[in-house]
């Protein structure tokens, strides 16, 4: 495996990254930096779109079902947001439902349905009260008109790393102060999520652990 390096400028803290298929653009988030960025495939240069706090993730939207430029959604500290077009003004969709002095939104995207998902981080880091929220802004599943926003799982520290299985089966949601990999099944219709386990559960950072120590895997 060869890691390329494609952009010049760097990020505090990068998160988040899709590829924009219409766009043919790279899209990222700098979440201490509060930027949005993006890239197109033929050059090096960094579009950069300042927000009013710590994005935790992004998704492409989609205009009246159509694919294309259809804005973004933004998952801010305070709520989860909505802006029809780059750099546009931001709608929130739905208010964050946790204490946003100490928690904000972390690692998500969007579900092979198209809701919208979101981890927490617990930023005190000493009490694993993380969530993962789903946000369900579609015409049939809102009773009127209303987004549904609902949490979906918890007890973590740091959400993060969401994924679904290619047959869309199997949620796995990771904790990354947990060292752990969970998983449940899936029911993409109804969005309910059954049989809890442990994916993967990695050994914790031994006594003294340094940077470049052999001994531990992350």
């Amino acid at each position: 495996m060869n890691w390329t390096t494609i952009t010049a400028q760097p990020s505090v803290l990068g998160e988040s990254p899709f590829w924009h298929p219409v766009e043919q653009m790279l899209y990222w988030v700098d979440v201490p930096g509060r930027l949005i960025n993006r890239m197109a495939a033929s050059g090096r240069k960094v579009q950069s779109w300042p927000v009013p706090s710590e994005p935790g993730c992004i998704a492409p939207a989609r205009t009246q079902g159509q694919p294309g430029d259809g804005g973004l959604v933004v998952a801010l500290r305070d709520g989860i947001y909505r802006a029809d077009k780059w750099g546009g003004p931001l709608q929130r969709i739905a208010p964050a439902l946790h204490e946003h002095t100490t928690t904000r939104f972390n690692d998500g995207k969007a579900d092979p349905c198209g809701r919208f998902w979101a981890s927490t981080i617990y930023e005190p880091r000493d009490a694993a009260k993380a969530q993962l929220f789903s946000l369900d802004c579609r015409p049939q599943s809102q009773p009127g008109g209303a987004p549904v926003l609902e949490v979906k799982a918890g007890g973590a520290t740091t959400g993060n790393g969401l994924a679904w299985s290619p047959d869309s089966k199997v949620l796995y949601w990771a904790d990354t102060p947990g060292h752990r990999i969970r998983a449940w099944d899936w029911d993409s219709e109804s969005n309910a999520m059954s049989g809890e386990r442990v994916f993967y559960q990695w050994p914790s950072k031994p006594a003294g652990w340094q940077p470049g120590d052999k001994d531990y895997a992350g």
